[in-house]
């Protein structure tokens, strides 16, 4: 999942938050039998994703003189060239490894709608390049939510009353498509239609918000920990330990934004963790390195596992050398592609 390096200075909290969500993805997918760890890590990606790309729009928006659509294209143009370039690289790769690989190419609809992220936005579509839906949803949100707000803006002229109707825009949007598959009886995994999910990034963004226009103590950031570790709790216990109880209507209309909003609620006091020091200080360097790297590893680690299954017939080492290669890789792309990439971006319009 994309990274956010826009903001004035770095959390190591929140590069610990990305790392560890990026762990929690590499064992869903590494081993069976923790699949469903992966939907927890995904769901601290939304939220993070969220919280740091609400700051950013909050403090353009605030402080601009008008936001105008200039501003809106601008933070489209600084998103895009930080997350499309990587994607569409994996695109490209994806249908040499289907090809070559997982035995035949996709359809020609099935791929002009992964080169518009069009791929699940009322269904989702597994098998050529899955691990893309994720990042429709965040797509989807970046596109839509800067141009909610712009209509918005020019209707009502109190900054945080636009910026909290436009964020309903997308609350209410997201509950209606999850309501409507619902009544559909449709079969399909709801957490990853884009339409019924843009909800998960929006927790992170109302948090931000939050936390930039209310008096916030640290005892207050703390409280929402708790609050969150709670919510958290409860979407679990709903989802995974309910037996006989469970309700999957429930699952879809309730847990799956509580799970979001939980981690979202969690993020002010983990950004205020403090970097190890002493003996500790290559943890530290490891966690940074894996927040940076962890876009990169979120598209590679899925081709580059199975081709070495079908290189290395041993299981055990077939994973430990998939995931060495894994971050390999992923280090060489961020230094020789990613960086780059992101220098490209067009400045922040300031006023």
């Amino acid at each position: 999942m994309n990274q956010t390096n826009e903001s004035p200075s770095r959390s190591f909290g929140l590069d610990f938050a990305r790392a560890l969500a990026i762990i929690f993805v590499l064992m869903a997918h590494f081993f069976k039998q923790l699949d469903h760890i992966g939907f927890w890590g995904v769901e601290l990606f939304f939220g993070l994703s969220g919280f740091l790309i609400g700051q950013i729009l909050w403090r353009s928006y605030s402080e601009s003189n008008e936001w105008s659509f200039k501003h809106t294209v601008n933070f489209w143009s600084r998103r895009w060239w930080r997350t499309l370039p990587n994607y569409y690289l994996f695109l490209i790769i994806m249908l040499f490894y289907h090809y070559f690989i997982a035995g035949g190419l996709p359809g020609l609809s099935v791929l002009v709608e992964h080169i518009w992220f069009g791929q699940n936005l009322l269904s989702r579509q597994d098998g050529f390049f899955g691990v893309a839906w994720s990042l429709c949803i965040e797509e989807f949100f970046y596109l839509l939510f800067p141009l909610i707000l712009f209509a918005i803006s020019r209707l009502l002229t109190k900054r945080k009353t636009a910026f909290l109707v436009a964020l309903s825009v997308i609350f209410i949007l997201s509950a209606a498509v999850r309501e409507m598959l619902i009544q559909q009886h449709t079969s399909t995994a709801i957490r990853g239609v884009t339409l019924a999910r843009l909800d998960a990034i929006g927790c992170g963004v109302l948090v931000s918000f939050w936390l930039s226009n209310a008096e916030i103590t640290n005892r207050k950031k703390w409280m929402a920990f708790i609050i969150g570790c709670v919510l958290l709790c409860i979407a679990y216990l709903g989802v995974y330990h309910a037996g006989m109880l469970y309700n999957a209507d429930i699952e879809k209309r309730y847990l799956l934004v509580v799970s979001s909003l939980g981690f979202s609620l969690m993020l002010p006091a983990v950004s205020m963790l403090p970097r190890p020091q002493g003996i500790f200080s290559m943890f530290s360097k490891w966690i940074d390195s894996l927040s940076f790297w962890s876009y990169s590893i979120y598209l590679s680690h899925i081709p580059i596992l199975f081709t070495i299954y079908k290189l290395v017939q041993h299981k055990m080492l077939s994973k430990l050398a998939a995931l060495v290669l894994t971050l390999i890789v992923s280090a060489i792309l961020f230094k020789y592609f990613e960086t780059p990439m992101m220098k490209k971006r067009p400045k922040e319009i300031a006023a």
